[in-house]
């Protein structure tokens, strides 16, 4: 039985889900979250975290990668981690095409030249190429569903591991981009 609570009006849509979503709390009325006492203390921190990042800290918006295909790469970002496509259309002054794809906050461009069967082989070298892309982190809530998404596709998975912060694994896509796939659950 619960003995004290506490009601507090969050505006902030996102932070009351979140909230919710850690077990912080839950929805009385649609405008506010009830808090147990023994959670206070938590919850403090985590809103003084969230507010000093959106204050002080700069944040990545986007990468642009080039791609072979990039409705191909953008259909397959969105299916595997529920993104949307935020813009798409000519880039480069007509030399090339571009698809957004992400979220709200950040998103990857996915880009194609006027030839996409002009291509340079990467031959796995950007861990040793100057300016290489080695690899996209995208942080999930189930990696176990999200693994079987990438398995049904026809990619395989590998270097699965399970350390601080998260377990994780990668995958390299139909253009060789590497994906790492990680949890913090």
């Amino acid at each position: 039985m619960l003995h004290t609570a506490q009601r507090f009006y969050v505006e902030d849509a996102s932070a009351a889900a979140a909230l919710r979503r850690d077990g912080f709390g839950w929805d009385h009325d649609g405008t506010s979250l009830m808090i147990p006492a023994e959670h206070l203390d938590g919850v403090w921190t985590r809103l003084w975290n969230m507010l000093r990042r959106r204050i002080h800290m700069s944040r990545l918006e986007h990468v642009n990668i080039t791609v072979a295909d990039p409705k191909k790469t953008a259909a397959m970002l969105s299916e595997l981690f529920g993104w949307r496509t935020r813009w798409e259309g000519s880039a480069m002054n007509g030399a090339g095409y571009t698809v957004h794809v992400g979220g709200d906050d950040s998103y990857v461009a996915v880009y194609s030249g006027s030839d996409p069967e002009q291509t340079v082989p990467k031959a796995d070298a950007s861990y040793q190429t100057r300016g290489g892309l080695n690899h996209l982190g995208v942080v999930v809530d189930d990696l176990d569903a999200v693994a079987a998404r990438v398995n049904a596709m026809g990619l395989q998975t590998h270097s699965h591991a399970d350390y601080e912060p998260g377990r994780r694994f990668y995958f390299h896509d139909h253009d060789g981009v590497e994906i790492e796939v990680v949890s913090y659950d």
